[in-house]
């Protein structure tokens, strides 16, 4: 199925799960229970069906759960109506996560990012004292633990010349090179980076606690859906003529059905010591996008200064060599978005904010 394809909720719900062939042999090979523990955010209720469509497709019979708040509703009956056993409650209550049912495959998506600059302590306790806790309830699994590249330092960026733009303004670039590899030396900036590093660090404690436990670090940076994600936001500022920054110059782009695809894949791919991969898809200039998104909108977008001079790249050589390529290229994502905005189509009201330069969210 193909963006070109996607009309309506349901065929958008059909295409953001369908499971790429790859995904498909690799749930023959994972063995028993998935728990998904914090799954019923922006990426977690897809990540369930798509898991649930592959094990179908594949021929297996497995009990996945979804543990989380489940503050819509509407979510829970979603899922339990595909088959997802949905079990509610706090997950930073130490006596739920202790009554969790026991699975050797867990994928953890809790976090808090949006309100960490003025709530520290929430901050930490989310996003390091509670992942210590469920390393230590399954001490014996595979854990996709849903990270961030946040931490990374930003890499020197070298802006073209004037009037290029305007050249290239129905058009999108050759990909970035260069940015920054998942061995490079983390430098954190505010309360949400510090956080990202302290949650690795207690499952990498936890880790070697527990020879048997093993641990994938699943660094994701900006995951697209035609309901939110860095294209969504820019695509609605230019329909709404807000200004857009270009102090953050360039981003990276991968679709969300390619980051769910590469995050259950990572379930064989768990070790102790953990492994880390970086989930970032192709890195391109926001000028280029925003001219592209322009365009296919029919609409001049409103530029606020020039571009910055360095940006929060990723290099994802690893996740291209190990899991290919991503199915959904810009281009088509972008005509994807913009087709989806002018169609009045949902959005989610939750903007990335991926433009924040000074790490305060």
């Amino acid at each position: 199925m193909t963006l070109a394809e996607v009309h309506d909720d349901r065929s958008l719900q059909q295409f953001m799960t369908e499971p790429s062939p790859a995904l498909i042999e690799a749930v023959a090979r994972i063995d028993g229970p998935v728990i998904i523990l914090g799954g019923s955010g922006k990426m977690g209720p897809e990540l369930a069906a798509t898991l649930r469509r592959a094990d179908r497709m594949a021929g297996i019979e497995r009990d996945v759960v979804v543990a989380s708040t489940f503050s819509d509703d509407a979510t829970r009956v979603a899922l339990e109506t595909d088959g997802v056993r949905c079990v509610r409650g706090d997950l930073t209550d130490p006596d739920f996560l202790s009554a969790l049912p026991q699975s050797g495959q867990v994928v953890y998506m809790l976090g808090f990012k949006f309100g960490s600059g003025t709530d520290w302590r929430r901050a930490f306790h989310v996003n390091s004292i509670v992942p210590y806790l469920a390393g230590e309830q399954f001490s014996d699994a595979n854990i996709v633990v849903f990270s961030s590249t946040n931490p990374y330092s930003g890499v020197e960026y070298a802006p073209a010349g004037p009037g290029d733009a305007e050249r290239r303004a129905a058009a999108i670039g050759p990909r970035l090179t260069g940015g920054s590899r998942e061995d490079a030396e983390l430098q954190p900036q505010g309360v949400y980076g510090w956080s990202v590093v302290a949650r690795e660090a207690s499952f990498a404690t936890t880790a070697a606690r527990h020879s048997r436990q093993r641990i994938c670090n699943y660094r994701l940076s900006y995951a697209q859906h035609l309901c939110y994600g860095v294209l969504r936001d820019l695509a609605d500022m230019i329909r709404s003529g807000a200004p857009i920054s270009l102090a953050v110059p360039a981003v990276n782009i991968i679709s969300q059905r390619d980051a769910i695809d590469v995050a259950l894949r990572c379930l064989e791919h768990c070790a102790n010591p953990p492994w880390t991969v970086n989930v970032s898809g192709p890195g391109h200039r926001v000028v280029e996008i925003v001219s592209a998104l322009g365009s296919a909108l029919r609409r001049a977008p409103e530029l606020a200064g020039g571009e910055g001079d360095t940006a929060p790249l990723i290099d994802d050589t690893v996740c291209r060599t190990i899991f290919g390529r991503p199915r959904d290229g810009v281009d088509e994502l972008i005509a994807g978005v913009a087709d989806w905005v002018e169609r009045g189509g949902a959005g989610w009201d939750k903007p990335t904010r991926f433009g924040s330069i000074d790490h305060r969210y």
